[in-house]
This record gives structure tokens, C-alpha cells and sequence, in this order.
């Protein structure tokens, strides 16, 4: 994705109880240091940030800052097979305030007791490299940085999916809106063939969390684009609910891109 500098970033919270807290800098670092070895011998650059404070997404979304990140990733956590992902709450907090655009890794527990030293073993569920993108639009202006994002990928990726979720409401007062949504689908898709990408573009009907996710499970998709925000100024406050939805199901990476970023 065109990444060359990695901040590992822990904070711990004041006055949390469980694991390494304020006194076992040392072992932190020596910790994240052994975690930053394999990035670095990717050939990335790798600085380590470990922090002490009462706000934790705060304070992550402080050394983004400080840092001058372009990208926040930050992991899920695995909850049961019933309920799938747990989006915890420094997750849903660092992605509803960031002005940055946020990563969401899916990671599956696969043996909560085999690890080394007693540690869950955890493996990524994506793939390495970009093969096949996934965007996710309904055409409205804050879905526009995420088609803009999306565009900017389109040299890692070999295919890019086009979704639109249509609402049977709306399909209903407007008989013509899957037409006009497929033309703006094929608009986007004359801009990934300019990005020297290839475009399949795909409508769907239902509950859009529910069809982005079957699409992206449905085509192997590696990364999911969306944008952040809802479709008002009072959902533009918070977690667009498709967004929230799809990051408790997707099974796979979401990159989730602000209002008022057009750039990753």
C-alpha cells in the first residue's frame, strides 16, 4: 500500500489492572522491539511509542499526530464463533474521532491456550498483497473520499469491485435508480481503468452491511474501501452505521476513509 515508516504504538491506561502497565516500560518495549524486528526486515522503517495516559484511543490518535501518520490501523478482537467480531471500545473511539483514515485488521483467535507462553494464537485473515479491492459506495459526497482512496490503490490491486447496495424503498419510489446506479458505477469504473486497473462492477439489494459483506466474502476481496461518516450532519458525528455493521462482520480488513480526507 505504499507504506515505509511504521510507529508501533501501546498505551497503557492509568489505573488498568491487567497486563503490563506503568513500571514494565522495559519489558514493553523489549516486547514491541522483538514485534518490530520482521517489519524492519521487510525493509520498512519502525519507531516504537509506548505511552502512559487515562484516554487511550486519545492518546493514539495523539501520536498519529505527533508522528505524521497518513494511516491509522488498529486490530479487532475475536469475541466467539457465534458473535463473530468484537469491535472493542478503544476501536469504535480512535475510528468515530479520527481525521485520519482508520484500518481495521480482522484478526481470528485461532487457539486461545497454545500459544507461546500461555499467549491466544491469533492469525491475520487476509492475505499478502492487494489482489482484489473492494469499494463500497452509495454516491453520496461522503463516499466520495473512499472512491477517491479506492482510486489511489487501484495501482496495487489486480481487480477492484464496485458495490452498490440498492434499499427496496428506494427501488421502489424510484423505478429507474438501478440504472442510474449502474452509470455511476461504470463512471467510477472508467476512473480505475484510467488508474490502469480492471473493474467489475456489482448491484445488490438488501441491507448494505449485510450484501458489502457477502460480496467481499463472495470474491476472496483482501481490503474493503467505505467511507466513515453517515449520509447527515447527525450520523457525520458518529460511525456511519453501515460502517459500524460491516466492521462486526466483514471477517476481513475495512478501510474506513473520513468526509474530509481525499488522500491515503
Amino acid at each position: 500500500m505504499g507504506v515505509s515508516r511504521v510507529i508501533l504504538t501501546h498505551v497503557t491506561k492509568v489505573g488498568y489492572g491487567q497486563g503490563a502497565g506503568i513500571g514494565h516500560e522495559d519489558a514493553l518495549e523489549a516486547w514491541l522491539s522483538g514485534r518490530a524486528a520482521p517489519v524492519r526486515a521487510a525493509g520498512l522503517e519502525v519507531d516504537i511509542d509506548i505511552r502512559a495516559v487515562g484516554e487511550v484511543a486519545g492518546d493514539i490518535l495523539a501520536a498519529a499526530t505527533e508522528h505524521g501518520a497518513d494511516l491509522i490501523v488498529i486490530g479487532s478482537r475475536g469475541q466467539n464463533m457465534v458473535r463473530g467480531l468484537f469491535l472493542g471500545s478503544v476501536a469504535r473511539e480512535v475510528i468515530r474521532l479520527s481525521p485520519l483514515p482508520v484500518r481495521l485488521e480482522w484478526i481470528e483467535v485461532t487457539d486461545e491456550t497454545g500459544g507461546k507462553d500461555g499467549d491466544a494464537v491469533c492469525e491475520r485473515a487476509c492475505h499478502a498483497g492487494l489482489r482484489r479491492l473492494l469499494l463500497a459506495t452509495d454516491f453520496s459526497p461522503q463516499a466520495r473520499a473512499a472512491e477517491t482512496a479506492a482510486a489511489l490503490l487501484v495501482p496495487k490491486a489486480s481487480v477492484v469491485d464496485l458495490v452498490h447496495v440498492v434499499n427496496p424503498d428506494d427501488a421502489k419510489r424510484f423505478t429507474r435508480w438501478p440504472v442510474m446506479a449502474r452509470a455511476a458505477l461504470d463512471d467510477i469504473a472508467h476512473d480505475v481503468a484510467a488508474a490502469g486497473g480492471k473493474a467489475e462492477m456489482h448491484l445488490a439489494t438488501g441491507k448494505p452491511s449485510v450484501e458489502i459483506a457477502k460480496a467481499a466474502s463472495d470474491r476472496d476481496a483482501d481490503l474493503i474501501v467505505v467511507g466513515k461518516h453517515g449520509q447527515n450532519w447527525v450520523e457525520s458525528m458518529v460511525i456511519g452505521s453501515t460502517a459500524a455493521n460491516l466492521c462486526e462482520i466483514a471477517r476481513r480488513p475495512v478501510l474506513m476513509v473520513p468526509l474530509q480526507n481525499s488522500e491515503v
